[in-house]
């Protein structure tokens, strides 16, 4: 491989490290049974991580519902219109007015009834058959259709009115065999200064749909949510437990993480002629043409894992005793104490170690990459991966108390490491080892069975805790 085709296929590569040009994009998306599941009509909540494709599944539901069937190759995806009834778009209300109407009507029923409000405008909006506006909502609503509080009021005193109009919707829909799914996004925005906003409004628009999936069979609802509001919520209001059987998770497995790898680098970037070229080279690794759809990769067993992780950045990573196979360290050092790993990462990290390598002295061997280059976009993955989860968990946060620490540690040093609030800010509880506990839940904090306690490796670099031994950091 000559200087020209690395430079270039490294520059591909590090196109992986941001996946905001991809959302959306149907050759990029890789589609699972989880996401088949999601599509059926009586799901109401698509749960998952930050990073684990929520918004990229919304993006292409908004911009190719036409094209599900094909992508998925399944006939039983219906044949619906996808109504955006939520996200950041200018369509709706921004995060800050909805956390100042929260803020002004203390009562769920106020944040109910704007909630059906706009789902009943924005059907009107997209021209869904049988959408009409009663009269006096459709003149208040017209003057400023992003701000409730011009309309709120009249929205909350007639309930009625709007459950009757958008009964009409279900029932034209029904007439015609149709189908319209109103899709959520974005929820995690509303609340940035005040948690509790966030907490109400997502309680009435999940309660809003758990009765309306019960009454309607036409009219039907996606909430892309993640897995700790999607918690909060269960335990808020009565009957929230009937959802959990309307919702589905999102969660990949380490052959499905490659899979979305290869996907991207063969259908997105400024070289995808060399990059499939060398794809193809790959042993075991298979590309399938799907007309407009972009290449699928076909299935990735280990041994295909390997050879492509062997291209990537060599066959070993590190030393001595605690070498170890790159497609095995990679997902590895990517999991949570759950073994848990979000597409996210896995992305990041490659992108990082190629933007890592142009910035050193092009190696002659065959791999892309050295294992110092991923060793150092692994802090960064981390970093980066640390600081969302701190804004899902503000808990996560204490791990600034073991900064600086060598991994394994005792229970008991952990625990009393973690009961000091970290900022001014912290009102988290003094109780050592119930931090310690809700860190346990949520994957970052593991107990081995000697009852010491360690940090996985996607969160430990990121808050510059140790371990001995491993690959050698970069200076």
């Amino acid at each position: 491989m000559n200087l020209e085709t690395r430079t270039r296929l490294l520059r591909h590569l590090s196109e992986l490290a941001t996946d905001a040009g991809a959302a959306g994009d149907i050759k990029v998306f890789l589609p699972l049974a989880r996401h088949r599941l999601a599509l059926r009509p009586e799901v109401v909540v698509v749960q998952g991580e930050r990073g684990a494709g929520k918004t990229a599944m919304f993006n292409l539901v908004q911009r190719h519902g036409s094209e599900l069937r094909r992508l998925f190759d399944e006939p039983g995806i219906p044949d619906a219109t996808w109504l955006d009834a939520f996200s950041e778009s200018r369509a709706h209300p921004a995060a800050l007015v909805l956390d100042d109407l929260s803020a002004k009507h203390p009562q769920d029923t106020a944040l109910r009834a704007f909630w059906m409000a706009h789902l009943l405008g924005r059907l009107v909006d997209e021209g869904v058959q049988g959408a009409a506006l009663p009269a006096p909502f459709a003149e208040l609503r017209a003057l400023a259709p992003t701000d409730p509080g011009k309309w709120l009021a009249w929205a909350e005193q007639n309930p009625g009115a709007l459950m009757e109009r958008l009964d009409a919707v279900d029932q034209q829909l029904a007439h015609t065999g149709q189908m319209v799914f109103a899709t959520y996004d974005s929820l995690d925005r509303i609340g940035d200064l005040d948690r509790s906003h966030r907490q109400r409004l997502i309680r009435a628009l999940l309660s809003l749909w758990l009765s309306l999936a019960a009454r309607y069979g036409n009219l039907r609802a996606k909430v892309f949510l993640r897995h700790d509001l999607f918690e909060d919520a269960e335990r808020s209001f009565a009957d929230a437990s009937k959802l959990r059987p309307r919702s589905v998770s999102l969660s990949w497995d380490v052959e499905s993480l490659f899979r979305l790898v290869v996907r991207h680098l063969a259908n997105r970037g400024p070289a995808i002629e060399e990059a499939v070229e060398w794809l193809e080279a790959i042993r075991g690794l298979s590309l399938r043409p799907s007309k407009d759809l972009g290449l699928m990769p076909g299935e990735l067993p280990e041994p295909a894992r390997r050879a492509f992780a062997t291209a990537v950045a060599g066959e070993i990573m590190g030393a001595g005793v605690k070498k170890g196979y790159t497609h095995r360290w990679i997902p590895d050092r990517l999991q949570d104490a759950d073994g848990r790993i979000v597409p996210r990462s896995i992305l990041r990290l490659l992108g990082e170690a190629a933007r890592h390598a142009l910035l050193a002295p092009m190696g002659k061997g065959r791999p892309l990459l050295k294992p110092i280059d991923l060793a150092a976009a692994l802090i960064e993955t981390s970093r980066q991966r640390s600081n969302e989860l701190a804004e899902e968990y503000l808990v996560v946060q204490r791990l600034e108390n073991l900064r600086g620490a060598t991994m394994l540690l005792e229970r008991k040093d952990v625990a009393r490491r973690l009961a000091r609030p970290v900022g001014a800010q912290d009102r988290l509880p003094e109780d050592g080892e119930l931090v310690l506990e809700e860190l346990r839940r949520i994957g970052v904090l593991e107990e081995r069975r000697d009852g010491r306690i360690d940090v996985p490796d996607i969160y430990r670099y990121g808050y510059d805790i140790k371990r001995k031994g491993g690959v050698r950091r970069p200076r």
